[in-house]
């Protein structure tokens, strides 16, 4: 379980989300009948930000592995 990470999103009012990694960057596997659970870090990912429409929520990679490596 690691600390949720606290980023901006980039709307006008720059709302502070908490993203919790575990979920944001777990990606499931199936191969044949089994399925495994794996951490994947994508150069960059985009979730909407949980307070108001217009913003996005912006994941960087070399962000998320700095964030990992304060733990």
């Amino acid at each position: 379980m690691h600390k949720p990470m606290k980023v901006r999103c980039d709307g006008p009012k720059h709302c502070v989300n908490e993203v919790d990694l575990d979920h944001a960057l777990r990606r499931t596997v199936v191969l044949r009948g089994r399925s495994t659970n794996e951490y994947h870090i994508p150069e960059r990912t985009v979730l909407p930000c949980r307070f108001c429409a217009e913003g996005k929520v912006i994941l960087k990679r070399e962000d998320v592995e700095e964030h990992l490596r304060s733990r």
